[in-house]
């Protein structure tokens, strides 16, 4: 469901008359980002809860522990997934029961854990990834690869 609640430049400017440092711009842009966001959020990840009974927190750990296929710890997973060790942990148990991660020792710390993926989420990783790019590709379609490239620029920038 598409959420409404951008408001009007002449309501933003309005609004600017009480407190003047109000850009109806910034106002304008930042909520349009948002929405943009949810939507496409949803579109991806609807697909990924339907076809591959992902939550959002699952796919960002195997994404994370697919770009590192040496291992993580799980306290560097949760801070690069956004999520506290206690959640990374739960997530770690169902992925791991579902065979797709492996946690072990960490080599030459006896109390130290490494998190990576099994070849069996390896291989489910290899199969959902090309229709995952393939679906945000067809979302991005919208904007020329120039006016893309221009995006990510300024997404860039305000994320500095």
């Amino acid at each position: 469901m598409k959420r409404e609640m951008i408001p009007t430049w002449e309501e933003l400017e309005r609004h600017a008359e009480v407190v003047p440092e109000i850009h109806p711009a910034a106002v304008i842009a930042m909520l349009g980002i948002k929405q943009a966001a949810e939507g496409i959020q949803a579109e991806v990840l609807d697909v990924l809860q339907a076809e591959y009974h992902l939550s959002e927190g699952k796919f960002c750990a195997l994404i994370v522990l697919h770009q590192n296929r040496e291992g993580v710890a799980p306290s560097q997973l949760a801070a690069k997934v956004g999520v506290t060790r206690a959640t990374i942990s739960n997530m770690l148990q169902r992925l791991e029961r579902d065979g797709m991660v492996d946690v072990v020792p960490a080599a030459g710390d006896g109390r130290g854990k490494v998190v990576r993926l099994t070849a069996k989420g390896i291989s489910f990783m290899d199969t959902i990834l090309p229709p995952h790019y393939l679906r945000v590709t067809k979302l991005m379609e919208k904007l020329t690869e120039s006016e893309q490239k221009e995006l990510i620029r300024l997404l860039k920038k305000l994320s500095a």
